[in-house]
């Protein structure tokens, strides 16, 4: 988005960046704080069983993310809007374009006649993967493992499945 991290976390007390997805990491987090709050967050993470052993290598993945794949994070920013624009103007689709400014794309599938998790099985049988968030809502991230042609081959199976639908 061009604006750092500090400016994001300016006013807040605390901040969390998932390393996972978008910058390309298997897994990994990090949380950021006052000395207090990191504290109490350690003691409730190992009375929940969240102790990691021998993490070196997930943390060199993570390093290797921060150095390596913030700034294309731009690249499925636009591939997210280029997914929207597209299924906005899909027939029984509701998507608000103006408000997608991450990679994250909300869809409403309430006028297709089927539920989001029907549309969401519809598309993972074609080779596309959404996921329904409620019944009429489809989320569809986009990241480093999805290309611009992924992204305009999924939106062509999805107002394929969406005309098929309206049609029958």
């Amino acid at each position: 988005t061009g604006v750092s991290a500090a400016d994001y976390c300016r006013h807040f007390d605390t901040a969390w960046i998932d390393f996972s997805k978008g910058l390309g990491c298997p897994v990994g987090a990090a949380m950021a704080g006052t000395r207090e709050f990191i504290d109490e967050a350690w003691r409730w993470k190992q009375r929940l069983g969240g102790a990691m052993r021998q993490a070196g290598l997930l943390a060199g993945a993570a390093l290797y993310a921060l150095d390596n794949n913030v700034t294309r994070l731009a690249d499925d920013h636009a591939n997210a809007k280029f997914l929207a624009e597209r299924l906005a103007k899909v027939p029984g689709l509701a998507v608000d374009v103006e408000t997608v400014d991450t990679n994250i794309v909300m869809i409403g599938v309430m006028d297709t006649g089927l539920s989001a998790e029907q549309v969401s099985k519809a598309l993972l049988d074609r080779g596309v993967r959404m996921s329904a968030i409620d019944a009429h809502t489809l989320r569809a991230v986009t990241h480093l493992d999805i290309s611009r042609d992924d992204v305009a081959e999924a939106g062509e199976i999805f107002a394929d499945l969406a005309a098929e639908q309206i049609a029958a």
